[in-house]
């Protein structure tokens, strides 16, 4: 009997420590994956919103540079049309 009991101690002794390592690397495994997913997931995010900003800041430039453009194009034409009737 004594034999039995100390058999079965040294089996659950061993089995609770196979299931506590088992249970602090699954842990490990849990915490980091959510970890690195955050981590991703925030590095992705940043880059979009970034790329998202200078696309827009891209779009205001060009509208702003095409409305110079078109607003000088203008001017000079109406210039000349000026000149030519005060040539009259």
């Amino acid at each position: 009997m004594k034999n039995f009991i100390a058999l079965s101690f040294l089996i659950l002794m061993v089995g609770c420590s196979t299931v506590g390592g088992v249970y602090d690397a699954g842990r490990t495994v849990v915490t980091g994956a959510v970890d690195t997913l955050a981590t991703g997931t925030s590095q992705v995010v940043s880059a979009v919103t970034e790329d998202v900003v200078d696309v827009i800041a891209f779009t205001g430039d060009t509208t702003a540079g095409l409305i110079a453009s078109t607003s000088e194009y203008i001017d000079k034409e109406t210039d000349e049309i000026q000149d030519k009737e005060e040539k009259k």
